[in-house]
């Protein structure tokens, strides 16, 4: 169980968490005389999850008739989620599960490791993210150019304005003076 993908059951810090109390409660069946670990996955994990997980079972050689090796497995699978790295990501939006899945993917093939994302949504940052790992903060939203832009156009649309303003004064006192000088 060198490296193990997970994502196709979990990408996210909360779903790592529900992920982990749902194998808990199985762990917890196990030695109940009418167990059935196929219909348990089913029943906690969903039928793709389920099918998913026996797969994984299958893959590291896991015998699923013996619930003590199934019980191991799950002790070592929990070890191996707590200590999966956590990757906290600001974002304008809520992302899809297929977008989290893709980036969970990319760490997976380009990193080769599993991160959990700790997701929190800010539409200030307006697009991008901010990415927080390992103490660390980069911040890649486009906020600050976004408020750059605004700034620029204000202060534009600020000039023009002042610039028409005064144009509309001086027109203004010309053409009293030239009522004036009629008048006079």
């Amino acid at each position: 169980m060198e490296q193990l993908d997970l994502s196709d059951l979990f990408t996210t810090r909360a779903e790592a968490n529900d992920f982990l109390a749902r194998i808990n409660t199985i762990s917890e069946m196990l030695f109940k005389t009418d167990f059935n670990l196929e219909k348990v996955l089913i029943e906690q994990l969903g039928i793709n999850k389920g099918d998913r997980f026996l797969t994984i079972l299958r893959e590291n050689n896991i015998n699923v008739s013996s619930t003590q090796a199934i019980k191991i497995f799950f002790h070592t699978l929990s070890e191996k989620i707590l200590a999966m790295p956590v990757i906290a990501l600001t974002v304008a939006f809520e992302p899809q599960a297929q977008t989290l899945k893709a980036v969970s993917e990319w760490f997976v093939i380009n990193m080769k490791q599993q991160m959990l994302f700790d997701i929190t949504v800010d539409r200030k940052i307006v697009g991008g993210a901010a990415v927080t790992y390992n103490g660390k903060f980069f911040d890649f939203s486009i906020r600050q150019t976004f408020e750059r832009i605004m700034q620029n156009y204000l202060t534009r649309h600020t000039q023009a304005h002042a610039a028409v303003a005064q144009i509309a004064k001086t027109t203004t006192q010309q053409a009293n003076q030239n009522d004036i000088h009629k008048t006079g």
